[in-house]
């Protein structure tokens, strides 16, 4: 197990490093290219379709155990992801991207779960999770730093062999690592009509279609927002967001390893109405807000919306835990995915190209706060243990 977990730390640490060095700036880079907020949305969508696609056979190389080949897809996707990215593309080749960005995800995230929920078997999950998103902090926000300085200083070369280095890197280092740790019976594939019929007493369903729609306004819309924010300097964006991350990184120190040890429904119910007011928040910020009311509001965001996801994510690998955790993980996947393509869709086709595309997105934040509050009946219903099965 404690090789595993290695595997599993390094595989996220890899993958968080290439993601901030540049796909965690698609919605910049894209708007840099003089995309507007309804292609943006477009994008979106598209990628949740590559998704979907990509986890069928994702889930098929899963039940074959040929995790070398999962682990090689998810950086060739990557690769393929950022050489599409950096170039002058066209609207077709947009779509290719959207639909390469989406399988680079469903690689990418469908095997950091399995594996999270592999290791979490025999450990507390809240004080797990925020290990883990504490390791995906400090290794992302390296990765921005990076990536914004070469990005700033148009060195795209030499952001293009830094990235190939490092994914041949970390493929080398994992190709061997993962194939003889994960218990090789693994469930067959799983059916679209299994799929359909999920259904489980923790209101799950529900929370699935609508936890995708809220992760991708804040990785797409509100890292445009923030650089919208900062007067459109990439530099003082990628500063911004490591100054956070180091300050998240020493509160989640201190609370990680009281989160298991806490009423989990209380904890969790807080965690809710705090993440109701940061997108409350998020709608309030305007041009004119002072550097000392932005920079602290943005602080108290991203506190809220992290310490939402540990309270969020400890439920979700405790529920998993007393189902199926690798069907319960692909099903969260899928209805994620298609809601994301039906809301992206549409929001694509109701955002005008106004010029003033920081209070379209602040009146979309505040569309969804009433989303937000059907995360109260995730598990309401039934008593939650937490993940100590051995």
């Amino acid at each position: 197990m404690k090789s595993l977990v290695r595997s599993f730390y390094l595989f996220v640490a890899v993958h968080s490093f290439l993601i901030g060095l540049l796909p965690i700036f698609i919605p910049i880079i894209l708007w840099n290219k003089g995309l507007a907020l309804n292609d943006i949305a477009y994008f979106i969508a598209f990628s949740a379709l590559g998704f979907i696609l990509a986890l069928y056979f994702w889930d098929r190389l899963r039940a074959a155990a040929n995790w070398s080949k999962i682990v090689a897809l998810s950086f060739i996707f990557e690769i393929l992801l950022v050489i599409i990215l950096l170039w002058d593309f066209s609207p077709v080749l947009l779509s290719i991207g959207a639909l390469i960005n989406g399988a680079a995800g469903c690689f990418y995230w469908s095997t950091q779960r399995v594996l999270f929920q592999r290791i979490t078997q025999t450990k507390n999950s809240g004080d797990s999770f925020a290990n883990f998103q504490i390791l995906v902090m400090v290794v992302l926000k390296l990765g921005i730093l990076l990536g914004s300085y070469l990005l700033a200083a148009a060195q795209i070369n030499l952001l293009l062999i830094i990235f190939l280095s490092i994914s041949t890197f970390g493929y080398w280092l994992l190709r061997h690592s993962l194939i003889n740790q994960i218990e090789l019976l693994q469930p067959s594939a799983f059916s679209l009509l299994e799929v359909i019929n999920f259904k489980d007493t923790f209101n799950s369903k529900v929370i699935f279609l609508i936890d995708g729609v809220l992760l991708f306004l804040e990785s797409y819309f509100w890292v445009l927002s923030l650089y919208l924010l900062t007067q459109q300097n990439l530099l003082k964006l990628g500063l911004l967001i490591i100054l956070l991350s180091v300050l998240l990184a020493l509160i989640f120190y201190v609370i990680k390893k009281r989160i298991d040890r806490i009423n989990t429904q209380r904890i969790f119910t807080i965690a809710v109405f705090g993440y109701a007011c940061s997108w409350l928040l998020r709608a309030e910020l305007s041009l004119q807000t002072g550097p000392l009311v932005l920079y602290s509001t943005v602080l108290l965001i991203a506190f809220l919306s992290s310490f939402f996801r540990l309270a969020f994510n400890k439920r979700f690998y405790d529920i998993a835990s007393l189902a199926q955790p690798i069907q319960y993980i692909i099903c969260k996947s899928y209805y994620s995915q298609f809601t994301l393509l039906l809301f992206f869709s549409l929001t694509g086709y109701l955002f005008s190209s106004s010029d003033k595309p920081l209070q379209q997105l602040q009146h979309l934040y505040l569309l969804i706060i009433p989303l937000v509050f059907v995360y109260l009946l995730y598990g309401r219903t039934q008593k939650i243990r937490a993940t100590k099965l051995i």
